[in-house]
This record gives C-alpha cells, sequence and structure tokens, in this order.
C-alpha cells in the first residue's frame, strides 16, 4: 500500500506540512509506504490552456509534475493539504490541479490510471469559522472526482497563524492527524 501527501503550500515547515506529516507517520506505523511533495519546493509551470493533452494525454511541459505524476500513479492514498488563501486553495495547489488536466476524465485522451484510489483533504487556516475550510474541501474532493479518487476523510483546523501556534494550541488535531493515518486501512476496507 503507499500514499502520496501533496502539501499545497509554499512553506515546507509551516503547519499544513506538520499535520500531513503527522498523518503520514501514522500510516507508516500500518505498514503505508509514504511520499511526500511540498509544493513550494517544486518547480511546476503554469497550465498554458494549449490543450495539446488533448491529443495524446501528455503535457507538453516537463517539470516537476512528471515526478509526481508517476508517484501518484502507483499510490493507494492521495492526501492533500493547504493553507487557506483568501478562503481557496493556496496558488501553488491551484497551479498542481490545473497541471493535472492531461490526466483528468474529462480529458478525452487521458492515459487510465486504472486503479482505486481514496483520498484525504487537509485545510489549515487561521480564522475561527469552518466556512472557508469546507470550501477548500469541496475544492479538492473536486479534483479528486476528475482524477477518480473516491474522498474517505479531511482534516480541518481553524484558529492556526503558525507552526508554533499548531503545537501549542491544537494538540488534539496533531493527534487527530495521526490516528487518522493509523485508521486508513480501515477506511479503505469499509469504503
Amino acid at each position: 500500500m503507499k500514499a502520496l501527501a501533496i502539501v499545497g503550500s509554499p512553506n515546507p515547515n509551516g503547519s499544513t506540512a506538520y499535520l500531513i506529516r503527522t498523518m503520514l507517520k501514522g500510516m507508516e506505523k500500518v505498514g503505508v509506504e509514504t511520499r511526500c511533495y511540498c509544493l513550494g519546493e517544486e518547480k511546476i509551470n503554469y497550465c498554458t490552456g494549449c490543450k495539446m493533452c488533448y491529443k495524446d494525454g501528455k503535457c507538453i511541459q516537463h517539470d516537476s509534475m512528471d515526478k509526481i505524476i508517476e508517484d501518484f500513479k502507483e499510490a493507494d492514498i492521495i492526501i492533500i493539504g493547504t493553507p487557506d488563501y483568501w478562503g481557496y486553495v493556496s496558488g501553488q495547489l491551484k497551479v498542481f490541479f490545473d497541471r493535472n488536466t492531461p490526466y483528468a476524465n474529462t480529458n478525452p485522451r487521458r492515459i487510465s490510471m486504472e486503479k482505486r484510489r481514496v483520498g484525504i483533504s487537509v485545510s489549515v487556516r487561521e480564522g475561527g469559522t469552518e466556512r472557508e475550510n469546507k470550501v477548500i474541501v469541496e475544492s479538492i474532493e473536486h479534483y479528486f472526482g476528475h482524477m477518480e479518487v473516491e474522498p474517505v476523510a479531511n482534516l480541518t483546523v481553524t484558529k492556526v497563524s503558525s507552526l508554533d501556534d499548531l503545537k501549542q494550541n491544537n494538540q488534539e488535531k496533531i493527534d487527530e492527524a495521526y490516528e487518522l493515518g493509523k485508521r486508513i486501512l480501515n477506511l479503505i476496507n469499509k469504503n
């Protein structure tokens, strides 16, 4: 069993990355092989909208997306997390979503991924309401739909302005992330 995590943040050491890596530790505890990419550390060009991928199911650009998609093809579990940027996903994650057009089920020439995958959404925000987290989870699950990934869980956190804040004031969410990772095999088998 393999898990691929995408941290849609420019900060590889921020609260979103910390929660996702904690979740991955829980998965590793039950024997899941994990891989994690922080989009802020990757070179991913903007989608140009050329639709060349509609001819052969491949993107004409070659950058970090090549290796991420190879790991995606092998993964059974996809975790995507993002900090809240103005009530939506980060710019880095939006670019990542756009660059998946060659592989989405809306592309008539996409190369089939022919494997059951499940997905987990993670949203972290500084504000105190869950409303924006709901929008973010829905955006990630919209992506999952086009990539034929079955959503099985989500984790949302509010009132987090920094990693220190997360660690000092949200131990229950850190524990929830770890436990969610440990329960992943049960979630897969249940769905």
